[in-house]
Parts: structure tokens; sequence; C-alpha cells
């Protein structure tokens, strides 16, 4: 007589695994008829807001993405840093985790580009993130005043080198990877214009940067070597200036960037 009874273990398994799915089913049941697939949603970052808010200047709405800490609610008597940082859409979830990770308690706000933003109405747009952004992220939540911090990649730290040369004291720590200085030779000129004065006519910086770049970026190495050596000739005792080159070319170095400056700023921030 045969021996059935490994048939019967394979029977009582198939059916232990076909009413787990029944159950799992029913516990996933969104109410819809069958054969209809529940319409998705947007993936929402936890502790992240959207806003509106207006552009005094151009009379215009611009976005800013902003994520707030861990326990923002719960610690009403805490002040925080804020860290503004341009292209949101592609940074937000890399700086949001290595924040969390080694900062915890900071602010991030996002800045998108105004619409038609080219480098010659970056002056307008820094009219707007002093008069406009600030104002509202200071006023709306508890943000520090005197711990600002600007982080920029490619395009977005061409102008916070401007930033820096143009309006010091508008941000504290300034973050520049890869910075786009060989695009527009005009709009860079005017970066070097701070070279061209004197140390007595010029107006302190008070500034920490961190400038980095990666081994494959080519011909642009050049520029971001000029504007380092530029930084480090100004002779300004208020000025520190933090540099790294990291593997990669232009688009794989960016992450490394990005770990990189956060542990700078990290570590400015506990002191």
């Amino acid at each position: 007589m045969r021996d059935y009874s490994y048939l019967f273990s394979v029977l009582a398994f198939t059916l232990c695994i076909y009413a787990c799915n029944i159950n799992n089913l029913k516990a996933q049941d969104t109410g819809s008829p069958a054969g209809e697939v529940p319409e998705p949603k947007a993936y929402e970052m936890p502790g992240t807001q959207v806003i509106q808010i207006h552009n005094s200047e151009t009379d215009t709405l611009n976005t800013l993405y902003i994520k707030l800490p861990e326990g923002y609610e719960e610690n009403t008597d805490r002040v925080y840093p804020v860290l503004y940082f341009t292209h949101p859409a592609q940074h937000i979830e890399i700086l949001s985790a290595l924040t969390e990770n080694r900062i915890e308690d900071i602010i991030l706000v996002g800045l998108a580009w105004q619409k038609g933003m080219t480098f010659w109405t970056t002056d307008s747009y820094l009219n707007f993130i002093r008069n406009d952004v600030f104002k509202t992220i200071e006023s709306s939540y508890r943000a520090d005043a005197d711990r600002r911090t600007y982080f920029g990649y490619s395009s977005g730290a061409a102008v916070g080198a401007y930033i820096l040369s143009k309006y010091p004291n508008t941000f504290d720590n300034f973050i520049l990877g890869s910075p786009a200085l060989g695009v527009n030779p005009d709009f860079t000129e005017k970066i070097y214009e701070l070279e061209s004065d004197t140390a007595d006519e010029r107006a302190k910086l008070n500034a920490n940067v961190f400038v980095s770049y990666g081994t494959l970026e080519g011909n642009d190495i050049p520029h971001f070597e000029k504007f380092i050596a530029m930084l480090k000739n100004l002779s300004d005792d208020s000025l520190t200036i933090q540099h790294a080159v990291v593997e990669g070319d232009h688009r794989t170095s960016f992450p490394k960037t990005a770990m990189r400056s956060i542990d700078w700023l990290s570590d400015l921030i506990k002191e």
C-alpha cells in the first residue's frame, strides 16, 4: 500500500497558504468592485509641508518645501537652525535622511526657482529670499535667524557663490557643491569682483564655506580651484573654508558631497 502522507502534508500546506491569502485580501479590501485597482495616492514625506508664499517684488507665488524635525511640536521652547537648499524636488529626500541621522534638530527649507529665473535674475531672487522667505520662515516657525545655512549644487552652488560675494551676512554657512562657474562667464565675473576690492574696502563675509567637486569633472575643475583660491586669498579672518574632492563626475559626486558637507555642518552646529 502506497504512503500518501506526504500528499496530505502538501495539501495542508497549500490550504494554509490559501487561507492566509484570503485573510490578507480581506484586510486590504478597499471597497472597490472586483477587478478595479484603487486610484494611487502620491507619497507624502512625513513632517513635510509644501507651501506657496507671495513674492513681494514680482507679485507672484513661489513654492517652499519645509521639513520639520522630529519632536518639533513637543519641544516648544526650542529654536532651530535652518538649512535652505535649492532643487528641493531632487534633494529633499537625501538631505532629510542625512540630517535626521547627523543633525536631527534642524529645519529644512527647499527653495524652488522662480518662474523664468536665469543667472541674470539672481538679484531679484535674492530679494525674495531676504525679504519674503526669511520673514515667512522666521515668523511662522521657531527658526533661528542667526543660524542659516545655504546648500546648493551645480547652478544652485553658483547662485550660492554669488550670494556669498555680493550679499555677505545673508547666510552663516554655505555648502557649494560643484558650482557651475563655467556656464556663464559674465555672471561668474561678478563673483570674482570680490577679489578686486582691497581688504580695507571689502565687507567682512562672516561665513563658513564648504566647497566640493568630483575627481572626474574634467574641464570644470580649474573653475572650482580658481574659486577656492580666490576665497583663500581674501585674507578675511571672518571666513573659514573647507574644501573636499570626492570620487565621481558632476552627477555621481552629488551623494558624496551631500554626506561630507552634512558631516561638516553637524560639527559646526555642535560647536
